[in-house]
């Protein structure tokens, strides 16, 4: 991005080198959105789904050796990817909970399982390596993830991809701490996508569910819509900060690429990192006004 008379202007060479060279102010800014070394890769980072999670992990059974007789998880993201390992390999299942290893099932049901010798810890990912240092200062046994952060100062034993930071995950990103520099769009993202004269009416139909911390959200939805809006999320559970809704008529609605450059706007006012959308050309012309990362759930890009 380049500021040109204080309007954003999208320069594809300028944005292209940036990645390879990792000029200073790119690398500000990426280290600071992700307490993390900014790396040539960050321009991959993508949302990551949960059934690719599940994918990977059945690939992870790949280097698993037979002498392994026991998969633990660890809670909560970790027990996604042991549950499907214990599953596919036909072993006990164990999660790790304050310090202990406590049994969940195996394959056979009410029947006690034998004490495993060779245990394997599961987790989702590895981004520092902190949980893989702190395991082997505590329990015996071998280490796994599905992601490994290349740069990760301690690794397991087993990985099946490198993934560069941020990790950007489906069944995390909403209960991580993103979400305190993010903002969010309504339909297609917190609830599924529905036309406009449904919106009063619509059902019970949850996307992705935010808990963790009060949140943004910035919609296309005009004010007249916000009554039945905040019944929708409060029904829901969703604890709401603000609530934006667009303030111009049907027809400025309308009017090419006039969400794009209201949300951008808001994106740019309200000074967040990142913009959560589900419509992939909206997602790329935000990126574009507002120059904040935008994630579109409808593909799992970052642009």
């Amino acid at each position: 991005m380049h500021i040109e008379k204080g309007v954003w202007r999208y320069d594809q060479q300028h944005h292209e080198s940036c990645w390879r060279e990792a000029c200073g102010g790119c690398q500000k800014r990426r280290a600071r959105l992700n307490k993390a070394t900014a790396t040539p890769a960050f321009a991959n980072a993508r949302l990551i789904p949960t059934a690719q999670l599940a994918q990977d992990a059945v690939e992870l059974c790949r280097q698993i050796p037979a002498k392994i007789d026991g998969i633990c998880g660890i809670p909560r993201s970790g027990m996604i990817p042991a549950a499907t390992i214990a599953a596919m390999m036909h072993l006990p299942l164990y999660s790790y909970q304050k310090g202990a290893v406590k049994h969940v099932g195996n394959g056979q049901r009410f029947q006690p399982a034998e004490q495993p010798r060779n245990m394997l810890f599961v987790d989702d990912t590895c981004m520092n390596g902190n949980t893989v240092k702190k395991l082997a200062a505590s329990v015996k046994g071998y280490t796994a993830a599905i992601y490994c952060n290349p740069h990760a100062k301690h690794k397991p034993d087993y990985w099946v991809k490198d993934l560069e930071p941020p990790h950007l995950l489906e069944w995390n990103l909403f209960n991580s701490g993103f979400i305190k520099r993010m903002a969010f769009d309504m339909d297609g993202v917190l609830c599924h996508d529905q036309p406009p004269n449904q919106w009063e009416t619509m059902a019970d139909e949850v996307r992705y569910m935010a808990r963790k911390e009060p949140i943004t959200i910035i919609t296309a939805r005009m004010e007249k819509d916000r009554a039945y809006t905040q019944r929708w999320l409060y029904r829901h559970g969703f604890n709401v900060d603000k609530l934006i809704m667009y303030p111009g008529t049907e027809s400025d609605r309308m009017k090419p690429q006039a969400i794009s450059q209201y949300k951008a706007q808001q994106v740019q006012k309200l000074k967040v990192d990142w913009f959560v959308e589900s419509c992939p050309q909206q997602s790329r012309e935000i990126a574009e006004y507002s120059g904040a990362w935008v994630i579109c759930t409808a593909n799992g890009e970052v642009y």
